[in-house]
């Protein structure tokens, strides 16, 4: 999976409780895999409607909507 417009791996999503808290995450294997911070890994269930931005460039849409490789 990779993003539609830059072809980056790394995305983020935003805590539903705190917009200015984010949870970073890479798909280079196909599904969301989380950083080791212990935090993020409340988030772990991302959803196929979860709305996802991309860590490199201005992209952001569903994580259904991310190029399957």
């Amino acid at each position: 999976m990779k993003c539609p417009l830059c072809g980056c791996q790394d995305f983020f999503v935003k805590d539903p409780d705190d917009e200015f808290e984010t949870y970073g995450f890479n798909v280079a294997s196909g599904e969301a895999h989380f950083s080791a911070d212990p935090r993020d890994s409340r988030l772990s269930n991302v959803q196929e409607t979860t709305e996802t931005f991309c860590n490199r460039c201005s992209w952001h849409g569903k994580f259904q909507e991310l190029n399957k490789t």
